[in-house]
This record gives C-alpha cells, sequence and structure tokens, in this order.
C-alpha cells in the first residue's frame, strides 16, 4: 500500500496539476467540504463552492452552517501563510487555528472548574465525553500538548518521503485525542495534518466524508489496540484514493468533449 502511494503521488505530481490556475484554491474548498460535512455541515459541495467563492448562501440551510464553512476556511488560509514562514508547530498556533474554526460558531462555556471561551481557542476547562469515550482530563491537556507538540518538531524537518504523511497522521490522531477544545477538535486536527503537508510542499490530504465510519473507526481502533499504524493505513488509503480520483479526472479531461452550436 505505501509503496503504490509513492508510485500515485509522484505521477500526481508529474501532471503538475498545481500549476492549473485555482487548483490550489478548489481543492481547499473540497477538503473544507469534507471536514465540515463531518462534523454534520448541511452543506452540499456546490454550495461550499459558491459560499468561499461568492459569498452566496445556501436557501434554507442554517447560518451556523454557512459560518462554519467560512471559518473553516480561513483558517486554512492561515496555515497556509504560516506554513510558507516554515513555522514550527506551538500551543500558540494550535489555539490560533482552534479560535478561527470557531470564531463565530464558539463563545464563553461556563463550567464548575471555570469559564473558558471556545471562540478564542482557550483549552477546555471540562471533561469531554463523545460516543462512549472519555477524552483526558483537562488539568491533563496542557502538558499532553507540550509533549505532543516537542515529539511532532523533532520530527518536522526529519522526514521525507512517506515519513511526511505518517507525521501528518500522527498529529491528527493525537491532537484529536487529546481533544483539547470545547469544540473544533476534528476540524483542527484536519488542518494540523495538512499544515505538516504544506510545511513540506505535499499534496493536500482530503478525509472524504462519505468515509466517516471507516474514519472513526480507525482512529478508535488505534487506540484501542495502542497501534498508530491503524490510523497512519487509513490516511495512506485516503491520500491513494485522492491520488486515483485526481489523476483520472485529468486523463478524462477531453474524451468524448465535443462543440455544440
Amino acid at each position: 500500500m505505501w509503496s503504490e502511494l509513492e508510485i500515485l503521488r509522484k505521477e500526481y505530481i508529474d501532471l503538475e496539476l498545481s500549476e492549473a490556475i485555482d487548483y490550489e484554491k478548489f481543492s481547499m474548498i473540497s477538503i473544507v467540504y469534507n471536514s465540515t460535512k463531518i462534523e454534520g455541515c448541511s452543506l452540499s459541495e456546490n454550495d461550499t463552492k459558491l459560499l468561499l467563492e461568492n459569498d452566496i448562501t445556501a436557501k434554507g440551510k442554517p447560518l451556523i452552517d454557512h459560518l462554519m464553512v467560512k471559518d473553516h476556511y480561513f483558517a486554512f488560509l492561515f496555515l497556509k501563510e504560516e506554513a510558507k514562514q516554515k513555522q514550527k508547530i506551538s500551543i500558540d498556533l494550535i489555539k490560533q487555528v482552534a479560535a478561527l474554526v470557531m470564531k463565530n460558531t464558539g463563545g464563553l462555556i461556563n463550567t464548575m472548574s471555570g469559564t473558558f471561551d471556545s471562540s478564542l481557542g482557550d483549552f477546555r476547562k471540562a471533561q469531554v465525553y463523545v460516543d462512549k469515550k472519555y477524552f483526558p482530563d483537562f488539568s491533563k491537556v496542557e502538558n499532553l500538548m507540550i509533549h505532543l507538540i516537542n515529539s511532532v518538531n523533532q520530527r518536522l524537518d526529519n522526514v521525507s518521503g512517506n515519513e511526511i504523511l505518517k507525521l501528518s497522521a500522527d498529529i491528527h490522531y493525537n491532537l484529536v485525542s487529546i481533544h483539547p477544545f470545547g469544540d473544533g477538535n476534528g476540524r483542527a486536527s484536519r488542518l494540523m495534518m495538512n499544515y505538516i503537508q504544506m510545511y513540506h510542499q505535499e499534496p493536500l490530504i482530503k478525509i472524504f466524508t462519505e468515509d466517516r465510519a471507516e474514519y472513526i473507526d480507525a482512529l478508535n481502533k488505534t487506540e484501542e489496540l495502542k497501534d498508530i499504524s491503524i490510523f497512519r493505513d487509513f490516511v495512506c488509503r485516503q491520500q491513494i484514493k485522492f491520488y486515483k480520483a485526481e489523476i483520472e479526472k485529468f486523463r478524462s479531461k477531453d474524451n468524448g468533449f465535443n462543440l455544440i452550436f
């Protein structure tokens, strides 16, 4: 599987798709669509394109879904610029991403342990329970984040080839498993995964919304079996799927086209 990834990556890069007009923008929009859809956003991919390109809202769909999409996209653009500057991972960087993701849909959350603001990227001050699972106690979040960031930064400039994708998968899995924020953890984790890709000028990673069940299963099995290769392999399969789709799209661009008058 990983050798197939190498072959497809080379073929994809050789096509020079990134040189096509607006290719990167549309790739980012597609990733935003899939990422927000995973979180339950009601906007279609076409709705997402119209919103981000022309600021046209989808009739009859919730305002909060539109805000979620726009926030996600601007967080992506922020990380793109940070990657150009080769910024190392830091707590401040991740908090800025979380704040942008929740800028217009987050807010103050009052708990017995204190108040925090998800729209500012504050670490949570409450226990989080999702789908029969408890995430680490909030009192451990900062130390876990420091450990994660140190580990990632030690590898950041020393990886190449498939190891880049593995590092991208690793930061995603560990960040979403710490669940440091009150909301937006999945979106922030997928963005940080792509930050690693952008840092190394590698093709972006798309987690396809139709594979959401497999995605959640990979996260859960990785934790259950304490085996990071499970999630790495899932991300590898997603990237292979992306490469194949893009290569096929390029190859068939002129097939069957005729002028119509």
